[in-house]
């Protein structure tokens, strides 16, 4: 797929917490994952503050929230985002009532508000190849009144 087309790609939120993840060889709940993904976020942000004021240096928590312009300017920041590629991780959901794995593309994204402390996390798919649409007539073609009816005619 061409850059262009890769951008352009429709990603939905994935809300359903009970439904399944494959990344590589190791499986998650969507739930589960989410979890995972704030956690380490969190763990990660906190322990180069724990390691910097160790050092006796402030940490990048701290200078992050606010932006110093001069002495009179001080602008408070809202939130820290972060953000998997733009291309995607390849992956696979099962989603629940689905037929099958469906391949396709997974997104991150992680917001850490400084004003309320919790960050938030987005988790969003995008198939490779989009569901076939299945017609409403489909479960009457196949009946076997249909069938009795379109072989008379």
């Amino acid at each position: 797929m061409n850059e262009k087309n890769e951008i352009n790609r429709s990603y939905e939120i994935l809300d359903g917490d009970d439904d399944v993840l494959l990344l590589g060889k190791a499986t998650f709940t969507v739930g589960r994952f989410k979890e995972l993904v704030a956690r380490k976020f969190d763990y990660i942000l906190f322990s180069i503050e724990a390691a910097e004021k160790e050092s006796r240096k402030k940490s990048i928590y701290y200078w992050m929230q606010s932006l110093s312009i001069n002495e009179e300017t001080t602008i408070q920041t809202g939130e820290i985002n972060w953000s998997s590629p733009q291309e995607g991780i390849d992956c696979q959901i099962l989603k629940i009532g689905a037929k099958g794995w469906q391949k396709g593309k997974l997104k991150i994204e992680v917001n850490r508000s400084f004003q309320s402390g919790e960050p938030q996390t987005s988790i969003k798919f995008c198939p490779d190849e989009p569901l076939e649409q299945k017609s409403p007539l489909d479960d009457i073609r196949q009946s076997e009144e249909y069938k009795k009816l379109s072989n008379n005619n």
